[in-house]
């Protein structure tokens, strides 16, 4: 019996391993800014920002329920900088992540913080730097040999020393047999934003996140040997948005993504249009492609200070004969709130002239 987790987890890495060498990610990355660039934090005109994205993996598979990515975040531009046209930025986000009918539960709470250079007085132009601290915990839920029920274990419980893991030298890993539950992972990102031809704006950035190289065998992700165990490499993304007036009523907006992590890569690209229903009301669709997997149907809207949107993955690769094309679905919306304190106007005696 002492020897049926071992089995178990031996089994998971096998059915997983094709699928862990990559970060989670979101079709609507746009839409998810703290996952991607901590420097996106507080980079927006308004008092604070809340939203929130979900993600439903493979929906059509049997047990479809497993494959699901829910995440929220809140940020705001608190305090000015040195300079009038600089500000700070923080903010905080929350992911959960469950992959599989084995059940890996991936949650991670993170915290950043951003500084907006203001690169011209008028402020056309910021370069921002960005940095977040988050902590991530994980467990896997494997099946009961005994029963129909599943069996929650931590890394710890995966490779017991009594059966040669953990302490005793068999994976080599410290993180297996640490009393801790979680692991501390660092990020930072650089962000310019510029406004071309007084119509446009233009934004590209560039993060990096697992600079703390945490140690950790478990949760399904990818490593390299270094020579003193294994560590997870660093992940590098980059992003880019264009959006410009066509006409008073269309707009367009071609974004692209980026990201590696060892020797996955994914890239994106995805074309936006807008058209204006009202000065209130704007309606978004659009299509994108991720290279080697899926098509992206695009569709959203903006009311105000609230935008909505929502993708649909048409899988192209070989994993459609499994999910009958239906690679996932998301949703997401975020909204802007405006607090502004009202100017104070002192009264004025205005004397006629005679």
């Amino acid at each position: 019996m002492k020897l049926i987790k071992p089995l178990l987890f031996l089994t998971f890495s096998l059915l997983v391993g094709s699928l862990t060498a990559q970060d989670m990610h979101f079709t609507m990355y746009n839409m998810s800014p703290l996952t991607m660039n901590p420097a996106l934090s507080g980079a927006f005109s308004g008092t604070l920002r809340l939203g929130g994205i979900y993600r439903n993996q493979a929906f059509s598979v049997s047990n479809a329920r497993s494959y699901s990515t829910p995440s929220f975040y809140a940020d705001a531009p608190i305090i000015k900088g040195f300079r009038k046209q600089d500000w700070v930025g923080v903010g905080i986000s929350f992911l959960s992540d469950k992959s599989g009918f084995l059940k890996l539960e991936t949650t991670r709470a993170a915290l950043s913080a951003s500084y907006h250079l203001g690169l011209d007085k008028a402020g056309q132009s910021t370069l921002t730097l960005g940095i977040q601290a988050g902590s991530t915990s994980r467990k896997i839920t494997l099946p009961d040999p005994n029963g129909n029920n599943y069996i929650a274990i931590e890394a710890s419980e995966l490779f017991p020393t009594s059966v040669g893991g953990g302490g005793a030298g068999g994976i080599g890993d410290p993180a297996l047999n640490a009393p801790k539950k979680s692991l501390s992972d660092y990020a930072a990102g650089l962000l310019f934003r510029t406004v071309v031809n007084k119509t446009s704006n233009l934004e590209i950035g560039f993060s990096t996140s697992h600079i703390s190289f945490a140690k950790n065998s478990a949760g399904g992700y990818a490593f390299v040997n270094t020579g003193d165990g294994l560590k997870r490499p660093l992940l590098f993304a980059a992003h880019t948005k264009y959006e410009m007036p066509i006409t008073d009523k269309w707009s367009i907006a071609p974004t692209a993504f980026w990201q590696m992590e060892g020797s996955a890569m994914e890239i994106l690209f995805q074309g936006w249009a807008g058209y204006q229903l009202n000065p209130d009301f704007k309606l978004n669709f659009g299509l994108g492609y991720r290279f080697g997997d899926a098509v992206n149907v695009l569709v959203g809207a903006d009311y105000k200070d609230l935008r909505v949107g929502l993708a649909y993955d048409l899988t192209l690769s070989s994993l459609h004969n499994a999910n009958n094309y239906s690679g996932g679905v998301e949703l997401a919306a975020y909204y802007i709130i405006k607090k502004y304190k009202k100017p104070e106007v002192k009264p004025k005696v205005l004397c006629p002239r005679f």
